[in-house]
């Protein structure tokens, strides 16, 4: 597809291909107009106010609000935009409105959450009248939209104070900090952009401090999931200079920023920040703050929805504290239990030394230590469950069913008010990132839970997807009410890609034939160890790849894989003799093996083991000879002469290994 053939421009696409949503993007195409709805144009004309992003002399985005009466938008036809005044004393924009340029509008209503975008180029100019000749209208939808209402600000005569500087002041930090809203202006005008020409301006909405002020020159701030247009981003990765817009809806004041921006992709402080896709850091090159510039005042805010599953840079800041702590034994307070059926509760738990929780991706799993319990002579137990929720920043959810001594002892014990200590997260059962492969999530009985946690990371907001390709979840389940029955059923009913099986018998791969239409997939599996081992017998049978079969095992090991790395994927070590004085069993250890536990388990062993991840300490054997390695940072160090069987691998060069196993 050739940029200048299509809606969106170079940069546009060059980010929808990173993410991997180019394909899926080529239909959205239809929902960019060329002219304004009906319903548009009644929209823009009840509006008292209105966002404009347009360049200055120098080519410098600005962000605006316009303001003035209802009806001073008006719309002769589809394709024809007047805006008869409404900017304001001391706006950056001033005189910079010209016929030729081009504008970025938006219009939004908080009190509704209603928001509609038209951009195009000034075709007249008049003493503050604009005549707009339309090349883009389209809908947004309510996302991040805090809920206020406005009211005339009062009059006391004074002029409007234009403060400008080159650097942020203690008061434009201080406002900044606490926001829960801001727009961007951004632009790209190459000759080449085609149909994509032109500037965009664009609403930014979180929890107060989703905005950091880094010092008196840097921000940053989250891009959470959006409409994957990639409007600004796309802009910005051709023309880094935009234009920030934040106001204080209290006193009416504009503070009007011009930046340079970038795209942080990866890093410690993306993972940190719950719900954050990418960040945008901002460089000020200069401030313009309108002092009461504002005819309106607002109401407190009712906070969007979706703020609910993203954080702010306080709780990121304690996240990425705590991850030095995930191997580490902590407390956590059960601050809530939920029955989710006759025997499978959720346990909500927040650090109890009030700090960050460690980030988690969907599908990892944390360690509980259950303490000795009186009367049973018993020493504290070690179990590792699924966090059974996408992360917030803020806690853990594990969902755990009543089938054992530690299960039952937690349905007993825990209640809110209660502690518990735990350790992690770890895991490698999780969902691959920037597949474009359709999925398959296939989970019986308490299963279910990675893949809940994998859904709720994936599907967002109501209807947003992080993975617009098909997901078939298929579950096996004794009763209709199952855990989170209802949750998959609204799921199912936001989001078109999933398509939900939920059957009350066994699935066997003759189900998953009758189920799924011919394609190309990646399976997830979890469930109870036959259910696993005979699914990927099963697909295995069907020529379905080793490394496309993705599976959760804790303790023993739960699925026994068929594939055997070819010698090109095998790392060449030289031999070195296993022995396993317990079992009477001799072995080589060739380096085709993960770690021992993954040897003595070739070996018809039944090795001890509970997380498999290095966290739990289950696996821990005595070593009677020979070195070993360790092959991850673990959660627990284990006493002299003793090893962790799931992370470790002879020493090279050591000689014979031998393990009291």
């Amino acid at each position: 597809m050739h940029a200048a053939a299509s809606t969106f421009h170079a940069g546009e696409l060059a980010i929808q291909e990173r993410v991997g949503v180019r394909e899926q993007m080529a239909g959205a195409a239809a929902y960019i107009r060329d002219h304004m709805p009906d319903q548009h144009r009644e929209f823009y004309h009840s509006l008292p106010f209105f966002f404009l992003g347009a360049l200055d002399a120098s080519g410098q985005p600005w962000a605006t609000m316009l303001a003035a009466d209802a009806g001073f938008i008006v719309t002769p036809d589809a394709r024809t935009l007047d805006i008869r005044g409404g900017l304001l004393a001391g706006d950056p924009l001033q005189g910079q409105l010209r016929a030729g340029a081009h504008i970025g509008g938006l219009g939004l209503e908080p009190s509704t959450r209603r928001r509609n975008r038209v951009n195009g180029e000034i075709v007249a100019a008049d003493e503050g009248a604009l005549r707009v000749a339309v090349t883009q209208s389209f809908g947004n939808c309510p996302q991040y939209i805090q809920h206020r209402q406005h009211t005339p600000a009062p009059t006391d005569g004074r002029e409007v104070q234009v403060l400008r500087g080159a650097t942020l002041s203690a008061v434009d930090r201080e406002l900044i900090a606490r926001a829960d809203t801001f727009f961007i202006a951004s632009a790209n005008m190459a000759a080449d952009a085609g149909r994509g020409r032109g500037v965009d301006v664009s609403h930014r909405g979180g929890r107060p401090g989703f905005v950091r002020v880094d010092d008196d020159h840097t921000l940053t701030a989250p891009e959470f999931v959006g409409n994957y247009f990639f409007n600004t981003m796309g802009n910005l990765l051709n023309n880094p200079r935009a234009g920030l817009l934040f106001i204080d809806f209290e006193n009416g004041d504009l503070l009007h920023i011009a930046v340079e921006g970038e795209i942080i992709w990866d890093g410690p402080q993306l993972r940190a920040f719950a719900g954050a896709e990418k960040l945008l850091r901002f460089h000020v090159r200069e401030v313009v703050r309108n002092v009461g510039a504002l005819p309106f005042r607002w109401t407190p805010p009712q906070p969007a929805m979706q703020n609910a599953r993203t954080g702010s840079w306080a709780e990121a800041d304690s996240v990425q504290a705590a991850a030095a702590l995930s191997t580490s034994w902590r407390s956590f307070n059960v601050v809530d239990v939920v029955r989710e059926s006759g025997d499978v509760r959720s346990f909500y738990l927040e650090p109890a030394d009030g700090s960050g929780v460690a980030s988690h991706v969907p599908g990892q799993f944390v360690s509980v230590r259950v303490p000795a319990w009186a009367g049973e002579g018993a020493a504290s137990q070690i179990r590792s469950y699924t966090v059974s929720d996408a992360p917030d920043g803020r806690r853990y959810r594990i969902s755990v069913k009543r089938q054992g001594v530690v299960s039952s002892w937690l349905h007993a014990h825990l209640s809110p008010g209660a502690q518990i200590e735990l350790m992690g997260p770890g895991g490698d059962f999780t969902f691959e990132e920037g597949t474009q492969r359709p999925v398959v999530m296939l989970s019986a009985g308490i299963g279910i839970t990675p893949m809940i946690a994998m859904l709720n990371g994936l599907l967002v907001n109501g209807s947003r997807t992080r993975h617009k390709h098909p997901i078939h979840f298929i579950h096996g389940a004794r009763e209709v009410a199952h855990p989170f029955a209802v949750h998959l059923q609204t799921l199912a009913m936001g989001h078109s890609n999933l398509h939900l099986h939920v059957r009350l018998k066994r699935i066997d791969v003759q189900a998953l034939k009758e189920l799924l239409p011919f394609d190309d997939y990646d399976f997830y599996l979890c469930g109870p160890a036959g259910f696993m081992q005979d699914m990927y017998d099963g697909l295995r049978k069907l020529n379905v790849a080793d490394e496309r079969i993705r599976f959760e095992a804790f303790g023993p090991a739960s699925v026994r894989r068929s594939a055997v790395k070819a010698a090109s994927e095998v790392t060449q070590v030289a031999p070195v003799p296993v022995r396993f004085v317990r079992s009477g069993i001799e072995a080589t250890w060739d380096g085709t093996h993960a770690s021992l536990l993954d040897l003595a388990e070739a070996n018809g062993i039944e090795a001890p083991s509970g997380c498999r991840s290095g966290l739990c300490g289950s696996c821990t054997v005595g070593l009677s000879s020979g070195e070993v390695e360790y092959t991850r940072a673990c959660g627990v160090e284990p006493e002299a002469g003793q090893v962790l069987l799931c992370s470790t691998a002879p020493r090279a060069g050591s000689g014979p290994l031998a393990l009291a196993l």
